[in-house]
């Protein structure tokens, strides 16, 4: 009897947080045991005073500069207008090296799921949640990329939204070797994922955001490999032609979409400018 009691009670009391948010900004050091521990990751934090650790949380994840402080500052004002906390970690490039280890989530040549990158992402939420039972998620850039990667290959994660802020190249979602046209990284052939992740991660909401600006084939940063070049000339050619495959495999499995495409109007490859409009449409201002 009182170990059902016991379990009964795991289950009904709120999860306090392992490692609490303090108010203002600050930042913490995270070995994630039960995944890389040997990769620590900063985390930099952000709480309003109006906020206590119970508030949403959002995590924000930085592009290929790696800067994650920066993004606080990007997302700061947004906090104190709509009352949540920000966590921004930081995956260096010496622990988390090169695209593979990032952007492609760390997922090739890895078995254990909760060792990706992506796993890393839901043990901080749970290090850091107190009582939440979930979490909104942005990335941009080569974060965006993180994140519609995750959406896929992790479609029981927590986050009750994820977005997908100006990526430069994608894994399209597609299953089939016969109507892919490249294996993984461009698309699912040949990777961790299938039909059923897909069939899942269709249903959950992500937005996908894309800059009307950020649209030249020549730009910084922008993968210019066989592969993504057939997803499109720039980002915004790359982003819609996501947004229709996606749409086309919804179809094609039966199952309602939930992810939205939006073109955020005069904006380029900002990632400032990219995160206002995102946590308008998290917290519900189009």
């Amino acid at each position: 009897m009182k170990r059902i009691l016991a379990a009964v009670l795991a289950v009904a009391m709120p999860a306090f947080a392992a490692t609490p948010v303090p108010a203002g900004k600050w930042s913490f050091e995270f070995r994630d045991a039960r995944g890389r521990a040997d990769r620590p990751i900063r985390v930099y934090t952000y709480r309003p005073q109006r906020c206590d650790s119970a508030c949403p949380i959002v995590i924000v994840l930085h592009g290929v500069k790696r800067n994650a402080y920066d993004y606080i500052g990007h997302w700061e004002l947004a906090a104190d207008r709509h009352n949540f906390i920000v966590l921004a970690p930081e995956f260096n490039a010496r622990a988390w090296p090169r695209a593979a280890a990032y952007d492609l989530g760390d997922v090739e040549g890895q078995p254990d799921p909760e060792k990706w990158a992506f796993a890393a992402v839901e043990h901080l939420f749970d290090e850091v949640r107190d009582g939440q039972a979930g979490y909104a998620l942005f990335g941009h850039s080569a974060g965006g990329q993180f994140v519609h990667r995750m959406a896929m290959f992790r479609p029981d994660h927590r986050a009750t939204t994820m977005v997908a802020a100006n990526p430069g190249w994608y894994t399209m979602p597609e299953w089939r070797k016969d109507k892919a046209k490249a294996a993984f990284p461009y698309s699912l052939v040949g990777s961790p994922a299938g039909e059923a992740q897909l069939r899942k991660a269709l249903q959950r909401r992500m937005l996908v955001l894309v800059g009307e600006k950020d649209s030249e084939p020549d730009a910084e940063n922008l993968n210019q490999s066989a592969g993504a070049k057939l997803q499109g000339e720039g980002r915004l050619d790359r982003g819609e032609n996501f947004f229709k495959a996606a749409t086309s495999a919804a179809t094609e499995l039966g199952v309602p979409l939930a992810w939205e495409l939006h073109e955020i109007p005069a904006t380029a490859h900002d990632a400032a400018a990219t995160s206002r409009i995102a946590s308008d449409l998290l917290f519900g201002k189009k």
